[in-house]
């Protein structure tokens, strides 16, 4: 899998906000560096050239901060 985003913010521990390098679609599982599952794509918000995707997170999901680069795994159709 390839290097897709980067953490921007968290919100209460319960949503990242993560800047987009790529095509992410909704519903896409989110992936830490080292492939666990955090969570998934809810939304896709800002500007088309830099979008950013709103991640939910899961409640099992260890620290997660400002700079951590995930990935994504599409949704099965």
């Amino acid at each position: 899998m390839k290097r897709k985003g980067t953490v921007e913010n968290i919100l209460n521990n319960r949503i990242a906000l993560v800047r987009l390098e790529g095509l992410v679609g909704l519903g896409s599982l989110v992936l830490s560096r080292d492939m666990k599952p955090m969570g998934s794509v809810t939304d896709i918000i800002g500007p088309v050239k830099e979008p950013y995707a709103v991640v939910v997170l899961k409640r099992n999901v260890g620290k997660v901060g400002k700079g951590d680069v995930v990935f994504f795994k599409p949704r099965k159709a």
